[in-house]
C-alpha cells in the first residue's frame, strides 16, 4: 500500500446580487434548459453507441448554450427540518456541465473528473437582500499537478482556463450582470 499526497491552492468566486434566491435559481434553470437536463444526459451517455450519437444527443441538452442541468441539492429544506428551524437561508448547489467540454479535459487526466462536472453553490442572504452565487474557479482546481510535483498537462490548463470563462460568463448571465 502507498499514499501520497498532493497540495494545490483554488480560487473561490462569490458574486452577490440584490435578485431575490427564487429569480436567480430561475435564470439558472433557464440557461441549464433543465427540463431537457438531469435523466436526459444520463441516457445520452449511458446509451449512445457512437462519438456522434453522444455529440447530437448533447448539442440537444445544451440546446445552443454552453451547458446543461444534471442535478441540484437544496440543503436548506434538509437542514431545516434536521435543525427544527426555518431561520437557515436557502441553499442549493447546482452541478451542471457539457461533456462535450468536459472530454477534453478527461482524455488527458481521468483526475480531472474529481471537479468535472463544476458546481455553484446559490445562496440566499441570511436577511433575504439578496443572493450570493459561489463557485470554485476550475482553472484553479482541474489542473493538479501530478505525483512529485509533475506539470498539469498543458492542454487541461487550456480547456480548464476556457471552462472557467464559460461558468463565469453564466454567472453573469444569472446575476443580471450581462
Amino acid at each position: 500500500m502507498s499514499k501520497s499526497v498532493v497540495e494545490y491552492a483554488g480560487r473561490r468566486v462569490i458574486y452577490e446580487t440584490p435578485a431575490p434566491f427564487a429569480e436567480v435559481v430561475a435564470r439558472l434553470e433557464k440557461e441549464l434548459n433543465k427540463p431537457a437536463g438531469g435523466a436526459g444526459v444520463f441516457r445520452v451517455l449511458g446509451t449512445s453507441k457512437t462519438k456522434d450519437e453522444i455529440e447530437a444527443g448533447v448539442r440537444a441538452l445544451t440546446n445552443g448554450r454552453d451547458f446543461t442541468y444534471f442535478t441540484d441539492i437544496t440543503h436548506h429544506r434538509w437542514l431545516r427540518t434536521y435543525a427544527n428551524s426555518v431561520e437557515i437561508p436557502q441553499a442549493a448547489v447546482y452541478t451542471f456541465g457539457n461533456p462535450l467540454i468536459a472530454q477534453s479535459m478527461l482524455l488527458r487526466d481521468l483526475a480531472t473528473g474529481l471537479h468535472i462536472p463544476p458546481k455553484l453553490l446559490l445562496l440566499e442572504n441570511a436577511d433575504g437582500s439578496g443572493t450570493r452565487v459561489i463557485y470554485d474557479d476550475p482553472a484553479s482546481i482541474i489542473p493538479v499537478p501530478g505525483e512529485g510535483g509533475t506539470a498539469p498537462d498543458a492542454r487541461v490548463v487550456a480547456a480548464a482556463e476556457d471552462l472557467s470563462v464559460k461558468v463565469e460568463d453564466l454567472v453573469k448571465k444569472i446575476i443580471g450582470s450581462e
